[in-house]
């Protein structure tokens, strides 16, 4: 397993964490019949992205406040992955070329509605993100290893706080992806 030096491990974390906001911020500039068209019967629309990504930090974000808060501050200065946090980030994190691991996504994460009010998720999801970077400041005191944090799906296992916040991330940058094809495949298809 890896090991990192805490501080630059956090740091490129909030680095990736803001450019995430900001290539969120350019959906604001779509109107919302953009935001809330699908590309295929069976495809997210970019609104129905980012309502998933709400609903996966809503459960994520409540175990981690929860746990960070009540850790004690410590001066760790490293942080070791554990090998199912590497698994999971290895099949999260889109590939060097773009591509994706193919994930289902199991139902309490799908979005609920066909039709939402876009400019109104991307404001949640914003929110969310800087709940996202707060943690990620307070972590700087905390034992990435030590904090244990369950995953949603099952409170039987448990990943360590390091390996949470770099999957939250990645799961972030998976679908800003997918929500930037879908817009560059309608702007290449608008242009024809």
């Amino acid at each position: 397993m890896p090991v990192y030096e805490k501080k630059s491990f956090l740091s490129h974390l909030v680095d990736r964490t803001e450019l995430i906001s900001s290539n969120t911020r350019t959906f604001l500039r779509c109107n919302n019949g953009d935001l809330n068209l699908r590309p295929a019967a069976d495809k997210w629309s970019i609104a129905e992205i980012f309502e998933h990504l709400y609903i996966t930090h809503r459960i994520s974000l409540d175990q981690i406040l929860q746990r960070i808060s009540k850790a004690p501050d410590v001066k760790a200065s490293h942080f070791q992955t554990g090998w199912l946090g590497d698994f999971i980030y290895e099949r999260t994190m889109p590939r060097a070329d773009g591509s994706l691991f193919r994930l289902r996504t199991p139902g309490m994460f799908q979005p609920k509605s066909q039709a939402y009010d876009g400019r109104e998720v991307l404001e949640r999801f914003l929110q969310q993100q800087d709940t996202i970077h707060d943690v990620l400041q307070h972590a700087f005191c905390k034992d990435l290893k030590k904090i244990k944090v369950p995953l949603p799906l099952t409170r039987l296992i448990s990943l360590r706080l390091g390996d949470n916040l770099r999957i939250i991330i990645a799961h972030n940058e998976r679908h800003i992806l997918q929500a930037q094809r879908i817009l560059e495949a309608r702007h290449v298809v608008q242009a024809i």
